[in-house]
């Protein structure tokens, strides 16, 4: 009999544990849902220019935060954003970026030729 109702509690355990899994699933999706929902109302031509102006200026402080809002990413690609953005600070700029005068643009990290 104890070793009956010892299985029930660990087939009990394993049942709540896959239901915490489901729940937190169910949890990530709805955030995402929430997220797409929002970016549906978004002035797409703010966003331009706020693009423009963080490809232009290279101002990823102070403008990352404002993207990341108007699309509404999630708080792990924001971090992504963030050492996407560190690593490549670390890389020296090419020579063919100092030809604009303007180190600091995002630009300089293409080639338009």
């Amino acid at each position: 009999m104890l070793l009956l109702l010892q299985e029930e509690i660990e087939e009990l355990e394993r049942e709540n544990r896959l239901h915490s899994q489901q729940e937190a699933m169910l949890k990530a999706e709805l955030r995402d849902m929430e997220r797409s929902k929002k970016r549906e109302g978004v002035d797409m031509t703010y966003l331009k220019n706020v693009i423009l102006k963080l490809l232009e200026t290279g101002e990823v402080e102070a403008l990352l935060p404002v993207i990341g809002m108007l699309l509404q990413f999630s708080p792990e690609e924001v971090k992504k954003c963030q050492q996407a953005y560190s690593s490549a600070r670390e890389v020296p700029p090419s020579p063919a970026s100092d030809a604009s005068g303007s180190g600091l643009s995002l630009f300089s990290r293409f080639s338009f030729t």
